[in-house]
């Protein structure tokens, strides 16, 4: 038979309610495909892949770097959840183009971060370079509305571009750090990628914008939007919190690329 905590525990888990004030100074809950650490502020689950498992020490660092950046975010946005449930995936698969690491803001207060363990370095050095940027990006989509299951601004590549543009652009003024993947072409291009998106259907397909055209580009949505956003602020004098403040369409006209 069960014990009541038990029982309070398995009904809490069900209903996807927050334990971590239950749970800040519980062990960790291993199964053989993930350990999980629930505690006050960023709530880490480790997957492994294969063969290949996070070691303790990696989980330390992550563990550091996500609370530190998660700390330093929520300086610029006080209203930034004080709890943010983060699952950590080794991926093998290249990143070398944004540091090594990958992410994605699947629900208010949930993030995905993918972390290669098969660029130069490996995990180890995708944990040094490319975790801090590429968390700090997924929190500030948390900050905007912009997840998966919850988008305040409706759909479109001009939307997406603005909001993806504003996060690398955020993440670049906290970190410092900048990354090939992320860097928009050169100004004539980028203007021209622009009035192409723009003039897009608001259909039009998220994948083949976003990552991978059919014409051989990568990344345009996020590369056009980096320059958007950088003409927005420019334009404006405002750095990228301040933009924090302003609708997709705001800084389109702020960048003076709308309509």
């Amino acid at each position: 038979m069960m014990k009541r905590t038990q029982i309070a525990w398995a009904t809490l888990m069900a209903l996807g309610l927050p334990i971590a004030g239950l749970a800040a100074a519980s062990p960790a809950l291993q199964t053989s495909k993930s350990v999980t650490y629930y505690r006050i502020g960023v709530q880490t689950r480790f997957e492994t892949a294969g063969a290949f498992s996070f070691s303790p020490e990696q989980r330390t660092r992550i563990q550091s770097v996500l609370d530190n950046t998660h700390a330093a975010v929520r300086a610029d946005f006080p209203d930034l959840a004080e709890v943010v449930e983060v699952t950590v995936v080794p991926v093998d698969r290249d990143l070398s183009s944004v540091g090594g690491v990958s992410g994605r803001a699947d629900a208010p207060g949930r993030i995905l971060i993918e972390i290669s363990i098969s660029g130069a370095g490996g995990a180890d050095a995708a944990i040094a370079d490319g975790l801090e940027p590429a968390f700090a990006h997924e929190l500030h989509h948390l900050v905007r509305g912009w997840t998966m299951m919850e988008n305040r601004f409706g759909p479109g590549i001009a939307i997406a571009a603005a909001n993806e543009g504003l996060a690398v652009a955020y993440s670049e003024q906290l970190t410092g750090r900048r990354y090939a993947g992320n860097a928009p072409p050169a100004d004539h291009v980028a203007e021209s990628w622009a009035l192409e998106i723009r003039d897009l259907p608001v259909n039009a397909d998220y994948m083949q914008w976003m990552f991978a055209h059919p014409d051989g580009r990568e990344g345009v949505g996020y590369r056009t939007g980096r320059y958007v956003v950088q003409q927005a602020m420019e334009n404006s004098g405002q750095d990228a919190v301040a933009l924090t403040e302003a609708t997709p369409e705001e800084i389109w006209a702020m960048a003076r690329l709308a309509d």
